[in-house]
């Protein structure tokens, strides 16, 4: 038995209301129950956050779930996952229920977006998840230049566009965070040549007898629901997924590689931008439809006078109408995620560029694999920089290893940290941060926060002020002992070199206050998503026929208005007139266009041509032209040397000249000549002291975008006006 709408969310105050529930054998039982304050709406805008009321929540170790926000109306619920683990997974899933129809409307962003952390947006049906797909042993592993194959230990039950991912193999550089099936060459085996970040990197490299496939879950193992997933590095992408009844996740984009579609940006705007505020929000709202028959997403800008555009549509696998669902925000760390795997205690070289680095714990490293380092205290080029670059180590024991970096110099360094490439994704795109601390000062505010203030190598670039940096092995410069303020931080504050952060809720820990410390370190910013506001409205949907069948009838027509797209096939009277520049048709042009300048050439013989007038009316016929297009010279003439009439008018414009009068003041004779540039167009001889007036009835015309210019054939005395247009 279902009904036909289903209990809405907990949290709101309660109030009664009346439903069909179908019985199952035809009938429907009208029966009452208990809902949210208006059945079939929830909104939640996190002003205030308590797991068990409204949502529910499952927090990996590391991650960080809290409300956020103090300026400007803003107010988050932040998912921040733990940099420093592989594997994670944090959830907060809606307490209540809802039936399709439904419309799931969001505002969210992200900190930053990487390749190795999935942020997903999923509506899920309530029943008991399916098997989780487990692990596959490979048997045997390679790639050639884009292509990787793999063949696993038993058949592996996997199909062209599964989403999947590879850990453990010897050779690091084949651990890859994420991928998508491309072939199945047979039942155990299939090659991978792109993932969500697209084609992967050229390697040539194996085979090699070690490893693990691991299955990405696309939306929790749900039997039937939707998921928008952010699952690479740019901030206008995203894929979709939509699973019906137990099957295959049918995935957006390319099937056999990037799933990934075009959206409007994840990217925050900062509302106010001040030391000790706090105030993020969405670029973007995202509306989710799902309906019987299509599953739809569109956005559009938050707060903008503008309409939705349309993303992703899937009416071939939607979720089943029957089943109630859920709305889950889920943020994933791969198991390849490339992580640090040990603090630096120290770096030390001998007139060399091999440093033999000191770690905190067993670095788990083998010798050839690939790491980067950050935040060592000396990072001057030629000493200790950060390694950015995939750099091979060379082990010399569980604690200990040696690596190539800066050139040949003798010296000890402190802090930081050390991190094993996988699937050749650096930490550069993961967040690590390029500055390092050089100095601590920790203490306590007279409201009880701890702020810990740090001075860079550097000006500190890559956070903002909320943004949240993981601090990875502050150690002093004596002799390398931990400072005990590594974790989670705030950014209250940036200001060049200096980085002012405050501890965030329920992070415990910290060592008592401290003065100002020399010091090495790293900071990771943290990838977060941050949920502005969550808007869901459960409605119904009718059917209305008004064409009677089988034979549709005019009668039963109602109006219809278009916004969008195109008629076909439609004949009608229409008044009005054709557009200037454009084929006559029917209708055609009525009326004078008015203008104060000439208008364009038309681009064809046979377009309509507008009727010029003047701006109060009168119509413009030839000799004559708009006032604003006409010109009047005069000119004093005494040599040979072509002076200008009127200058050149512009590509495809030419002058027109109408009239002239002249006068020869001087002793002799001389003839005055009209110029097409530096052509002669026209001339005429001027007695001494004799006026002329000449009106050129079919208009003397100069090349187009060229100068109309006059002078005397020689050196004379003579004052002459001209009158004329510019026109096309």
């Amino acid at each position: 038995m279902t009904d036909k709408l289903t209990q809405v969310f907990t949290g709101e105050p309660t109030a009664t209301f009346k439903r069909l529930r179908d019985m199952g054998d035809g009938t429907f039982a009208e029966v009452v129950a208990s809902g949210g304050n208006f059945a079939g709406k929830f909104r939640d805008a996190f002003e205030s956050y308590t797991p068990g009321q409204r949502w529910t929540q499952a927090r990996a170790s590391g991650d960080l779930i809290h409300v956020d926000g103090n300026a400007a109306a803003a107010s988050y619920l932040v998912i921040s996952k733990n940099p420093l683990q592989q594997a994670t997974e944090s959830y907060v899933e809606s307490i209540g229920s809802f039936t399709m129809p439904a419309e799931v409307a969001i505002g969210l962003s992200l900190s930053q977006r990487t390749l190795g952390q999935e942020f997903s947006v999923e509506i899920v049906d309530t029943e008991e998840p399916l098997a989780a797909v487990p692990d596959i042993a490979i048997a045997s592993i390679s790639q050639t230049t884009t292509t990787l194959t793999v063949t696993t230990a038993v058949p592996h039950g996997l199909g062209i566009g599964k989403s999947i991912g590879i850990r453990g193999v010897s050779d690091a550089r084949l651990n890859y965070p994420a991928l998508v099936i491309a072939s199945v060459p047979a039942l155990n085996q299939f090659t991978c040549t792109a993932g969500p970040g697209g084609t992967i990197a050229s390697v040539t490299a194996g085979p090699f007898t070690s490893g693990t496939v691991f299955f990405r879950q696309r939306m929790g193992r749900a039997n039937d629901g939707v998921s928008m997933i952010f699952e690479n590095a740019t901030a206008t992408n995203a894929s979709f997924y939509t699973r019906s009844e137990s099957g295959d996740a049918y995935p957006s984009g390319s099937i056999v590689a990037a799933h990934s579609l075009t959206i409007g940006t994840t990217a925050p705007v900062q509302l106010v931008n001040s030391a000790f505020t706090y105030a993020f929000g969405p670029t973007t709202e995202y509306r989710l439809n799902v309906q019987s028959d299509r599953v739809q997403m569109h956005d559009s800008a938050v707060d903008v006078l503008t309409g939705t555009t349309g993303r992703f549509l899937r009416t071939s696998v939607v979720p089943s109408p029957d089943k109630s669902y859920k709305l889950r925000f889920r943020a994933t760390n791969s198991d390849s995620l490339t992580v640090p795997v040990a603090q630096i205690v120290s770096m030390t070289k001998s007139g060399t560029t091999t440093a033999t680095v000191l770690c905190d714990r067993p670095h788990g490293l083998a010798t050839g694999d690939p790491v980067v380092t950050y935040g060592t205290r000396d990072q001057a080029a030629a000493n200790f920089p950060n390694l950015t670059a995939a750099t091979t180590v060379t082990v010399v024991d569980a604690s200990t290893f040696t690596v190539t970096i800066g050139t040949g110099t003798t010296g000890t360094t402190f802090g930081g940290y050390v991190a094993k490439v996988l699937g050749g994704n650096l930490m550069s795109a993961l967040g690590a941060i390029a500055q390092a601390a050089q100095n601590a000062t920790l203490s306590t505010l007279s409201d009880g926060t701890r702020q810990l203030v740090l001075i860079g190598s550097a000006a500190w670039a890559g956070l903002s002020i909320g943004d949240t940096a993981e601090l990875v092995g502050v150690r002093n410069n004596v002799d390398g002992a931990s400072l005990g303020v590594d974790g989670p931080w705030k950014v209250a504050n940036a200001s060049t070199t200096t980085l002012t952060l405050v501890n965030l809720p329920g992070v415990t820990g910290l060592p008592a206050d401290f003065t100002a410390t020399d010091c090495g370190g790293g900071l990771i910013k943290r990838s977060e998503i941050r949920i502005s506001f969550v808007r869901i409205f459960d409605f119904g949907r009718d059917r209305v026929e008004f064409a009677p069948r089988p034979t549709a009838d005019i009668t039963g027509s109602v109006p219809t208005y278009v916004t969008g797209g195109t008629l076909t096939g439609v004949s009608a009277a229409v008044a009005g007139s054709v557009a200037v520049d454009a084929a006559i048709g029917n209708p055609v042009t009525a009326g004078l266009r008015a203008s104060n300048a000439n208008i364009t050439a038309m681009s064809a013989a046979g377009d309509s041509v507008g009727w010029l007038g003047t701006m109060i009316g009168a119509g413009v016929v030839k000799p004559f032209c708009l006032p604003e297009a006409q010109f009047d010279a005069s000119l004093a003439l005494t040599t040979t040397t072509a002076a200008a009439v009127a200058a050149a008018a512009g590509a495809g414009i030419k002058r027109h000249l109408v009239a002239m009068q002249a006068i020869n003041t001087g002793a002799s004779a001389v003839d005055l000549i009209i110029l097409d540039g530096a052509t002669e167009r026209w001339r005429m001889p001027l007695p001494p002291n004799v006026p002329v007036d000449v009106e050129f009835p079919t208009h003397l015309s100069v090349t187009a975008n060229t100068a109309l210019n006059a002078n005397l054939s020689a050196a004379g005395t003579v004052r002459a006006n001209f009158q004329g247009y510019t026109a096309p």
